[in-house]
C-alpha cells in the first residue's frame, strides 16, 4: 500500500470514501453487453430490469482489507436509479457488513458526487477519498483544500 495512504488512514477520525464501481467491486460488465458509448437511461433501465448489469463481485482484496479499517467508511456511487441503488445496497451488506447501509450514498453525477463529499467534509472536517477515476479524483482534489486526501484504488495495491 501507498506509504501516504498508510500513515493517512492510521487516523481513525478521518472517514473512508469509497467508490463501488472498480473500487469494491469489479467494474460494471453486462450480459448482453450495451454499448457505453450508446448507452441511454432508457436502454440502461431495462437491462437493470432484466438484471443483466447487476452481476458484480467484490473485490477479494477489498473484502479482507475494509473489514480491518476502524474510521467511518462510506461508499459514495454514481448511480442511475433506484434499481441500481437497491442492488448496490444490498451487494455492501453482504460483503462488506461493516459497511453501516445508512452510509452507502447514491449520486446521480459527479457534480453530485461533491455535494455529498461536502457533507462529509462538514461533518468531520476531512476525509479520504478512494475512486478508479482519474478524472474525478482531479477535479475533486482542486475542490477541496489539503484536509481531505485523494487516492486512486492502485494506492492500494503497491
Amino acid at each position: 500500500m501507498n506509504r501516504y495512504l498508510m500513515k493517512q488512514i492510521e487516523n481513525p477520525d478521518i472517514p473512508i470514501v469509497f467508490d463501488f464501481d472498480g473500487v469494491l467491486f469489479e467494474a460494471r460488465w453486462y450480459e448482453d453487453r450495451i454499448n457505453m458509448r450508446g448507452e441511454t437511461p432508457e436502454s440502461l433501465l431495462k437491462a437493470m430490469q432484466r438484471g443483466e448489469n447487476l452481476r458484480t463481485e467484490p473485490i477479494s482484496f477489498m473484502t479482507d482489507f475494509v473489514p480491518t479499517l476502524k474510521n467511518d467508511k462510506f461508499v459514495l456511487s454514481r448511480m442511475h436509479n433506484d434499481i441500481e441503488y437497491s442492488y448496490k445496497k444490498e451487494q455492501i451488506s453482504r460483503y462488506y457488513p461493516c459497511i453501516p447501509l445508512e452510509n452507502v450514498i447514491m449520486a446521480t453525477s459527479i457534480d453530485n458526487k461533491e455535494v455529498y463529499l461536502e457533507q462529509i467534509r462538514q461533518k468531520y472536517g476531512a476525509f479520504i477519498y478512494i475512486d478508479d477515476t482519474h478524472q474525478a479524483l482531479m477535479k475533486f482534489e482542486n475542490d477541496f483544500d489539503d484536509n481531505c486526501k485523494f487516492f486512486h484504488v492502485s494506492s492500494l495495491y503497491v
